[in-house]
């Protein structure tokens, strides 16, 4: 299942997943693909519908059951629509902030590698032709920021018949407005059209290009870390993808001041290689000597503070609960 999870991610830059903790179907997993739960030859019924409802990393407990649905992210991608003066500072803050960046313009001038050198790829075009030339992509920001509603309307059209993390749109309130009026006559609902943050950016009181830009990446940073989601170290799956086989252990509940957050994964092969990191010291070097033993799947707790009858003998403080999988 992680060699599928892991080529679903590259192709997509987001994947939902669940494994169960407990019960009967302990060690089970599924995964989210194309909208639909690939769950294989178990009833996952009982529990499809609280999984739909879960958007970040967490444990949910149905029934008895518990179950840790993660949301792995990786590669976001910022797609500027509009090549003005507002998307060249925007360009450039999404690009250090590790962002793939992708502007579009029908304007040949103004795509130009002098005004987006830091940018990935330029795409010269219509906007009616954004479907055709910007692939379906999970992990995607789009920032609309055309010279008139009735481009803003076009890519809005588009934006909101595909998945994406923050889809925000420029303009002033009567531009805005106009816009919104013409996706309701479209038949888009009110709760599509809400997801839009227009006017777009923090309300920082920006001026200059340079500001709004600011504005506008402080919004998409605020956005794109308001749910938790599992961290995707780049080793661990470059080792599971060839094949190899050995144990994967991943925090799946942590409180206090452990080192590393819930998703954190480490994989251990079956000659004692390792990569990855579920917070070093005395936490990694116990989760490893126990995973020589695993057979199956099952979930250890580790205490963190010198207080913990089950302590390591750290200071720091907090528990940390880890998943140990074979693959």
């Amino acid at each position: 299942m992680y060699k599928d999870i892991y080529r679903v991610l590259e192709r997509t830059g987001r994947v939902k997943t669940a494994v169960i903790l407990s019960g009967e179907m302990k060690g089970c997993r599924c995964m989210e693909k194309d909208g639909e739960w690939i769950t294989g030859d178990r009833d996952w019924n009982p529990f499809l519908e609280q999984m739909n409802e879960t958007a970040e990393t967490k444990i949910i407990k149905a029934g008895e059951t518990e179950i840790l649905v993660e949301i792995f992210c990786k590669s976001p991608r910022l797609i500027i629509l509009g090549g003005g003066h507002v998307s060249c500072p925007t360009a450039k803050i999404g690009k250090m902030l590790g962002f793939h960046v992708t502007v579009m313009d029908d304007r040949e001038e103004f795509l130009t590698r002098e005004r987006f050198p830091e940018a990935d790829l330029l795409i010269k075009g219509s906007f009616e032709e954004l479907s055709e030339k910007i692939p379906v992509y999970e992990n995607a920001y789009y920032v609309v920021v055309t010279r008139g509603h009735k481009g803003d309307t076009v890519c809005a059209r588009q934006i909101l018949r595909r998945p994406y993390v923050y889809f925000g749109m420029i303009g002033s309130r009567t531009k805005v407005r106009l816009t919104r009026e013409n996706l309701l006559e479209d038949g888009y609902t009110e709760e599509q059209i809400d997801t839009i943050h227009a006017p777009i950016g923090l309300p920082i009181g920006g001026q200059l290009p340079e500001e709004i830009a600011v504005s506008i990446t402080a919004e998409i940073v605020q956005e794109k870390n308001r749910r938790q989601t599992s961290f995707v170290d780049e080793k661990v799956a470059e080792e599971i993808l060839k094949g190899r086989h050995g144990v994967l252990m991943t925090i799946v509940k942590k409180s206090g001041s452990s080192p590393r957050g819930v998703g954190s994964r480490m994989f251990l092969d079956e000659n004692g290689n390792s990569w990855g990191s579920i917070g070093g010291g005395s936490v990694e070097f116990e989760a490893m000597k126990h995973a020589s033993s695993v057979k199956d799947t099952e979930i250890r707790k580790y205490g963190l503070s010198v207080n913990d009858d089950r302590n390591l003998g750290m200071v720091c403080g907090g528990r940390v609960e880890i998943l140990f999988e074979r693959v």
